[in-house]
């Protein structure tokens, strides 16, 4: 009896370092993904969404354009990705990630290579259009929900670090296009930023992209599995207060954040900077934000995603108030720690804000859902900027109502609930109707 219960011992024991082993495998090539999603958001993204302030002196220069109408195209690839985020998410939910974003790569570096060779304002709208649809297959929405699959304790860090590809590339991608717009002109521009998705995405994401652990079961397993997860079917999430707060705070950062990225080299150009130093400028600010990503994940890993997301509003605010004064140099230094740091850290908590408000059942499609809103904000951020500037030849106006923007989204988001809440609180409000309908009846 002593040695079967020995042998049963170390079996335990066999089977408990087997466990262990097959989480370190799995805790590994979580983080290998993490590093794909980095590298194909640094192209995609920061190549494709990033850079669009860069062209724009080229492109009036070139086109004689006023600038309201070329801020369009900036706008029609935000609504281009915003429309098409919804019809990802569900896919997402239904079909391998990987699949999505080799597509998504296509159509973006299909869309920048066709940019390259326009001649007219028709073709390079449609190029632009159909880049919104491939970072949306590609960026923001897949990765995010990968990771969420993968990582639960880290999730915060984890989601910074793969996120923090869009801002430097930002940084990398503005100054790859400058410098090829200075020897060649915007056209070898558009083509050094759509030839890396095919010949460097598409291959790393072939390869290592994959949406939770349990990829490799059956489709009809995998729905399974989705279902069992935790959170928020899509009718209860569209009924929760948290959906429309998210929504708001979506839109606010969008219409601020796009409109401020859109403009932001013109004005500096405006107010006396050379193109180089402005476009340098930018790249700092985005090189910044990969660090507010990595920083604000981990803060949220220790005070909730709705905390974190709250007080990066309320200082990126402060950031934009900053910007009035960049004609000193020191101001602009402060302007460009700010705005850096706190600027594409919203695309880090909004997810965790989703994940701990509506949960992971159905994380792309409410995500995507949510996404509309911030959809029309980036339509309209750059848009309604550029035309404060073409009717009073000023920014200032413009970066007054992102401040407004940025604190509405702060309150926004605090008015978010846990998930655990939200059975607790349509309880209560089941209630409140029962006892209001049984008084009506007296």
């Amino acid at each position: 009896m002593m040695a079967a219960r020995g042998v049963g011992e170390l079996r335990r024991a066999r089977n408990r370092s087997e466990r262990g082993n097959r989480m370190t495998r799995q805790e590994r090539q979580g983080w290998i993904i993490v590093a794909s999603l980095f590298v194909t958001l640094l192209v995609v993204f920061g190549g494709g969404y990033n850079t669009f302030s860069v062209f724009l002196t080229p492109l009036l220069d070139h086109f004689k354009w006023d600038r309201a109408k070329l801020s369009t195209l900036q706008s029609a690839l935000a609504i281009a990705a915003g429309f098409s985020t919804p019809v990802v998410g569900w896919v997402l939910d239904r079909v391998e990630a990987r699949l999505v974003m080799v597509a998504g790569a296509a159509c973006a570096g299909l869309a920048l290579i066709g940019a390259s060779q326009a001649d007219s304002y028709p073709w390079l709208l449609g190029c632009y259009l159909l880049l919104g649809i491939g970072i949306a297959g590609t960026t923001l929405l897949p990765c995010s929900m990968v990771v969420a699959n993968w990582f639960a304790a880290r999730r915060g860090i984890a989601m910074g670090i793969a996120l923090a590809g869009t801002s430097v590339g930002g940084m990398i991608m503005t100054i790859v296009a400058a410098y090829a717009i200075a020897w060649r002109g915007w056209r070898a521009g558009y083509l050094a930023l759509g030839i890396p998705m095919l010949v460097v995405v598409i291959p790393v994401v072939l390869l290592m992209v994959r949406t939770r652990p349990q990829s490799d079961l059956p489709r009809a397993s995998m729905l399974e599995e989705t279902k069992s997860l935790p959170g928020l079917e899509v009718g209860h999430a569209f009924r929760a207060r948290s959906f429309w707060m998210i929504a708001i705070a979506q839109f606010c950062f969008s219409f601020s954040a796009a409109g401020a990225v859109a403009h932001l080299v013109t004005y500096l150009i405006g107010i006396g900077y050379a193109a180089t130093r402005a476009a340098l400028v930018i790249g700092l600010v985005f090189g910044l934000t990969s660090l507010g990503k990595l920083a604000m994940g981990s803060f949220a890993d220790r005070v909730s995603g709705r905390v974190a997301l709250s007080v990066n509003f309320l200082i990126a605010s402060a950031g934009f108030l900053m910007v009035l004064g960049a004609g000193n140099l020191a101001i602009l230094a402060g302007f460009v720690l700010v705005f850096g740091l706190t600027l594409g850290a919203p695309l880090v908590l909004m997810p965790l804000l989703i994940v701990e408000s509506l949960g992971l059942k159905r994380f792309g499609t409410v995500a995507g859902m949510t996404g509309v809103c911030g959809t029309v904000g980036a339509a309209l951020g750059p848009i309604a900027a550029g035309h404060i500037y073409d009717v009073n030849h000023s920014y200032t106006h413009a970066f007054l109502m992102f401040v407004a923007m940025l604190l509405a989204g702060a309150v926004a988001t605090y008015q978010c609930l846990p998930l655990e809440a939200a059975p607790v609180r349509a309880e209560k409000l089941a209630v409140a109707g029962t006892r209001e309908e049984a008084g009506g009846g007296l």
